[in-house]
């Protein structure tokens, strides 16, 4: 079975990226170019896993994991945070606290990688 993930990035190159690199490691990408897409998206058919950036335009990756949590069908959703922003923002921390996401660098397609199945296995972040 393939596992669907939802990627919400507003950089289009980093996006597809994204869509390729996780395609290659044998799942179903759907992208969306920020976090209100991704809310509909989400809403309309569940992922499996998101990965959202952190800094979009309009709903951010921020508000995009508080909408998910707190929507009780969504909320048990594995997400990771892609972000260049891991030291420097607070809202990071509160992501990863709060909120129980995965905090990824981005550039580390390797990293992602690897959360991402560690995350489709049960294993928590």
């Amino acid at each position: 079975m393939t596992h669907r993930i939802l990627v919400a990035e507003d950089e289009a190159d980093i996006r597809e990226l994204l869509r390729l690199a996780l395609t290659a490691a044998g799942y179903e990408v759907e992208t969306a170019p920020d976090g209100g897409a991704a809310w509909e998206m989400a809403v309309a058919r569940p992922p499996e896993l998101v990965v959202t950036d952190l800094r979009m335009p309009g709903r951010d990756g921020l508000e995009l994991i508080r909408a998910l949590r707190s929507e009780p069908s969504l909320s048990r959703i594995p997400v990771i945070l892609f972000t260049a922003y891991v030291s420097s923002d607070p809202r990071v921390s509160e992501a990863g606290q709060i909120w129980g996401v995965e905090v990824v660098t981005k550039g580390s397609i390797a990293e992602l990688r690897r959360a991402v199945a560690r995350l489709l296995r049960g294993e928590g972040a």
